[in-house]
């Protein structure tokens, strides 16, 4: 979306659905783009300075992240180098320790209005939300084209009511040398029985080729650079991969997945184990009840609600505004 305005002012609606909206018609335009090609490129989206500011509270890379447990590697599975494990030593769960204005990145109305616009629904989950930092020289980052068959045990069927949408937003400037991530057009990909064009993703829909087998993917690859604030947008079918980044540069992006509350089958990061960590109580008190809904909080009104439950919501979450649920009893 070249020569977006996106992060010039700010954004100017809170989120599709909800209230008065003034839809940007790139925004528009890119929903359109990834619903029909499978991905989408949003220029700029969030404003530089947001993600500067987030970008500060990274960690140095030699440095060692707080609860190291939080850091979620994936074991080799293949005799070829497909996914090396040091590809994801740079991962890390969210909420990033000690990193307010990152975590709050996770919620930004733009990004939750463009996901709720492309899968035209305001009833969304946040279902993947981590931190992924890699180092040039730390590893070879280099993977070969591969669609997402790991976000739900069943084969994913694409399309608004039951989809789901998955997203990188860039932190700094994130050109090929940066490593920005490669896809493969739809038109290249064709409809092959592994996925793309047949309306399916996920689980049970993909094969893995070789390098060799489809040399075409890389001669015609398509490399998803952006500006700071940009966000790259693509669905379980698209094929895609990681590349290698030049020695001694970084990239930090933050990874983030949604789904429709009607499909609970699309899962991957669990934010259950993280209520009582300083750091999640200390997001959730800044919070709204429409962005609680994207952790699985019932809004105002919903039937679970009591005096009872929502003292003890209390008492975990003291600095957070429960006013609009009692107002609701």
């Amino acid at each position: 979306m070249e020569g977006s305005n996106f992060g010039l002012v700010g954004y100017p609606c809170e989120a599709v659905g909800m209230g008065e909206q003034l839809i940007p018609p790139d925004m528009i335009e890119a929903a359109g783009h990834w619903r029909s090609e499978g991905w989408a490129l949003l220029d700029g989206l969030v404003p530089a300075e947001e993600c500067e500011a987030a970008l500060s509270e990274i960690a140095p890379w030699d440095t060692e992240v707080a609860v190291r447990s939080n850091s979620t590697r994936r074991a080799d599975v293949d005799t070829r180098p497909r996914f090396r494990q040091a590809q994801f030593d740079g991962t890390v769960l969210f909420p990033y320790p000690d990193a307010p204005n990152l975590n709050r990145l996770f919620v930004h109305p733009a990004i939750i209005a463009f996901a709720q616009l492309a899968l035209e629904s305001d009833d969304l989950r946040l279902y993947q939300s981590r931190v992924w930092s890699k180092r040039g020289g730390h590893t070879n980052y280099a993977q070969a084209h591969h669609v997402d068959d790991n976000h739900s045990v069943l084969p994913i069927r694409e399309g608004t009511a039951w989809g789901h949408i998955e997203l990188f937003l860039y932190l700094h400037d994130t050109d090929a040398a940066h490593g920005a991530p490669r896809l493969v057009p739809r038109q290249v990909a064709g409809s092959n029985g592994w996925g793309l064009g047949e309306g399916l993703g996920g689980s049970g829909t993909t094969h893995k080729p070789a390098v060799e087998d489809v040399p075409h993917f890389y001669e015609h690859e398509i490399v998803a650079a952006g500006r700071a604030g940009t966000l790259f947008a693509y669905r379980s079918d698209v094929w895609h991969r990681g590349a290698d980044i030049e020695p001694d540069l970084e990239r930090h992006i933050l990874t983030l997945s949604f789904r429709t509350a009607a499909a609970p089958w699309i899962n991957f990061d669990a934010h259950g184990p993280l209520v009582t960590r300083p750091d999640f109580v200390a997001f959730v008190e800044t919070c709204t009840p429409d962005e609680l809904a994207l952790f699985e909080v019932p809004r105002p009104g919903h039937e679970f609600w009591t005096v009872e439950v929502l003292d003890a919501m209390a008492r975990t979450y003291p600095k957070l505004d429960l006013t609009p649920w009692r107002d609701q009893l």
